[in-house]
């Protein structure tokens, strides 16, 4: 049987994908509940890692309140476009004081926006925490 080998992986975020993802670092890191609210489509969903589909403002509302701000860094971008479709996905690190202490989760998250009346909404986000399985992932 033969097997077809893609060519090299998904290239680096550019352009408005790359924007996107940096905009969204920006306004969580300025804890801007606006900024991250104008660039959800109105019908915007985010996907948990436990396959739970809230309101992304639900998202927003989350990453932006609590006793302690957060800090994003983002790495690893990738992204693909499509007209005005597109995808953007990055490693993410997220600290926050954890009773007194710094606190990083790890993860990736890969969100998908289109143009709509001249401007990039996001429509899905899907958050996931790096995970070791003992076996599966070293």
């Amino acid at each position: 049987m033969h097997m077809h080998m893609r060519g090299p992986g998904t290239p680096p975020a550019t352009g408005p994908m790359l924007k996107i993802a940096d905009e969204l670092a920006d306004a969580i890191n300025k804890q801007d509940a606006a900024k991250l609210e104008k660039m959800l489509a109105p019908d915007a969903v985010y996907l948990d890692e436990d396959g739970h589909a809230p309101p992304a403002r639900a998202w927003v509302h989350k990453l932006t309140t609590g006793t302690s701000p957060k800090h994003i860094t983002i790495s690893a971008t990738h992204g693909q476009m499509w007209g005005d479709a597109g995808w953007v996905s990055f490693n993410y690190d997220l600290t926050e004081d954890f009773r007194g202490e710094p606190k990083t989760l790890k993860g990736t998250a890969s969100i998908v926006a289109r143009k709509a009346a001249g401007d990039w909404q996001i429509e899905l986000i899907h958050g996931a925490l790096e995970q070791k399985g003992a076996g599966i992932t070293q």
